[in-house]
């Protein structure tokens, strides 16, 4: 990878942003306010795209455009035949709201792709430099930031990585040590921060709900799409677990097949923690993802404790070698599909237990995400 920075709007194929897009599942949404923030770093949404058909093939309009480099004359002629294919009548003007769905899909893609690229090379390149348009149209608020430098595992990042809001030009460069002292700048103290980090409550005119946001970044926005990405399933879990009933149920199986992708993955750490096992060696600590929970699951558990905060469930390397012990390895193997499960179940305020193929599985549910804390044989 080249260490000039590639710039969001540059016609060019990117891999990894390709690879981002490519990642996510699709969930139809009548607004935008459905899902926020981390969740799209998982889901590709198009407000008011409820029908399944629309939505893909709005998605395949929007990859088209990113994989092939197109214009965004080139993204409205296959709009223009996507609506008309299926009738769809949209909010808004069709310039302005083509322009939101490619500029905002692309610039998050390559922003997670940018942010994947620069983890990689942060040995060489530990800092990050936060640069606007620099022109008339940059909102205030993101010419405050202009010129932040910071290490690229600093929290602001965290929330401030752009795009950070609709048609955001923003970008965040990486900076070497010699690029800091050839350009003459310094790294930006933490008391230069505390006012862009501060949260504020805003209320929906509309809804009357009360929302958190931080200054000078639309709602939803605050958040790394890169970062999420990488870590989206914890996101996803506490996303999950904010939203209706209804739409979780529709929801949360796209989501664990997303996971699912991930099997082969999961069974190979699984045959890892056997051979450490018969060696005699340590454990790292390591947790790996088994799936969100079943919406009914996850209804009974919020029935008697409505302050959970997360669907996801995880293992920790502990207690997967507690589980090749107990049900052996091919059922251990199988994990990821049984917590998956809907079955009957009981939960006593912090642990929830049931049984599936046989298996009764005990989760201690916690306040950012659930572990698998026993696992045991019993008669069916």
């Amino acid at each position: 990878m080249s260490d000039t920075p590639t710039m969001y709007g540059q016609l060019v194929k990117f891999d990894e942003a390709i690879s981002n897009l490519k990642s996510k599942v699709q969930i139809p949404t009548e607004s935008y306010k459905d899902l926020l923030g981390h969740i799209h770093a998982r889901a590709f949404t198009v407000a008011g795209a409820t029908k399944t058909e629309l939505l893909d093939d709005l998605y395949k309009d929007v990859l088209a455009a990113i994989e092939n480099g197109e214009t965004i004359t080139d993204f409205r002629a296959r709009f223009d035949k996507t609506v008309s294919k299926h009738g769809w009548s949209y909010n808004g003007k069709r310039g302005w709201r083509t322009q939101v769905i490619y500029q905002n899909n692309k610039n998050t893609a390559r922003a997670a792709g940018r942010w994947q690229q620069q983890e990689r090379i942060k040995h060489r390149r530990p800092y990050l430099l936060y640069l606007t348009a620099g022109d008339s149209r940059v909102r205030p608020q993101h010419n405050a930031w202009n010129y932040i430098l910071l290490p690229i595992e600093h929290n602001f990042w965290h929330t401030h990585y752009p795009p950070n809001g609709w048609n955001c030009r923003c970008k965040v460069v990486s900076m070497s040590d010699a690029d800091i002292k050839r350009m003459g700048i310094t790294v930006t103290p933490d008391s230069a921060l505390k006012n862009y980090q501060k949260p504020f409550t805003e209320v929906d005119p509309k809804t009357g709900e009360e929302l958190e946001r931080l200054p000078g970044i639309d709602l939803g926005w605050d958040y790394n799409p890169g970062l999420a990405w990488l870590g989206a399933d914890k996101a996803t879990g506490q996303m999950l677990a904010k939203l209706d009933h209804q739409i979780r149920e529709v929801a949360t199986p796209i989501f664990n097949a997303a996971i699912n992708e991930g099997k082969d993955y999961f069974q190979s750490q699984v045959s890892t923690v056997a051979a450490k096992q018969a060696l005699g060696k340590p454990e790292s600590g390591t947790k790996l993802t088994l799936g969100h929970l079943h919406p009914i699951l996850f209804k009974t558990v919020l029935d008697v404790a409505p302050e959970t905060r997360s669907t996801l469930v995880v293992i920790d390397e502990a207690m997967l070698k507690t589980a090749i012990q107990i049900i052996g390895f091919e059922q251990t193997t199988e994990l990821m599909k049984l917590v998956q499960t809907q079955a009957n179940s009981t939960f006593n305020q912090s642990v929830l237990q049931f049984i599936a193929n046989g298996i009764q599985i005990t989760i201690q549910i916690d306040p950012d995400m659930n572990r698998v804390v026993e696992v045991k044989l019993v008669d069916v």
